[in-house]
């Protein structure tokens, strides 16, 4: 079980990898700073079970920064857009970690930055997108909306049905005005305490 877990999460990782070098523009380094190519075996990195290439996604993203990371975010996200929202929170818990933000809050840059990333990455994803990183970052709700709609216009009535199916619907103020006493006269009240008023 263990040595099948290695052959589908190595070339995985490697994969990923490769993607995010292949997808960034890179100048020739010095000579003397030469890496050796990776060779990865592998006729698909999207195979295998969600928990084993979220780790393979937690394990490559958690080692970049910045454009690199970001575009380790979109490739998952486009192999895997089933996994788009638990990617997307993996990918914000990775930025939590490697920026130490005051209060656990990331900054509303990073947040759209992830958002943008992922919903163009899979546009019909865009509503579980929304909907995993609003649970993940509640305080980043409107930061998060604006940033997917921007992305992905054609997909407003799936992003607004998903936000407003999490909006909270609060009975308390409709209890408020069930006080009988303010829907009843005043002058005739019957009850145990008080003896009828005779007329």
């Amino acid at each position: 079980m263990e040595n099948s877990r290695r052959r589908v999460l190595l070339p995985t990782l490697g994969v990923l990898f490769l993607r995010v070098v292949s997808a960034e523009q890179i100048s020739s380094p010095p000579a003397d700073q030469m890496v050796p190519p990776i060779t990865v075996r592998a006729s698909s990195s999207a195979g295998g079970t969600a928990s084993e290439f979220l780790t393979a996604f937690i394990s490559t993203a958690v080692r970049l920064d910045g454009p690199k990371f970001i575009s380790c975010l979109a490739t998952a996200v486009k192999l895997r857009p089933d996994l788009a929202g638990k990617i997307v929170v993996c990918a914000l818990n990775i930025s939590r970690l490697n920026a130490h933000p005051l209060a656990g809050r990331l900054p509303l840059g990073t947040v759209d930055q992830i958002i943008k990333a992922a919903v163009a990455a899979s546009p019909a994803a865009a509503a579980d997108i929304v909907k995993a990183a609003i649970q993940s970052e509640p305080y980043a709700r409107a930061s998060i909306i604006a940033a997917a709609l921007a992305v992905a216009p054609d997909q407003e009535s799936r992003i607004r049905n998903v936000v407003n199916e999490m909006t909270p619907v609060s009975i308390l103020p409709s209890f408020a005005t069930l006080n009988p006493k303010d829907h009843a006269p005043s002058d005739n009240v019957n009850s145990p305490e008080q003896p009828p008023v005779a007329q």
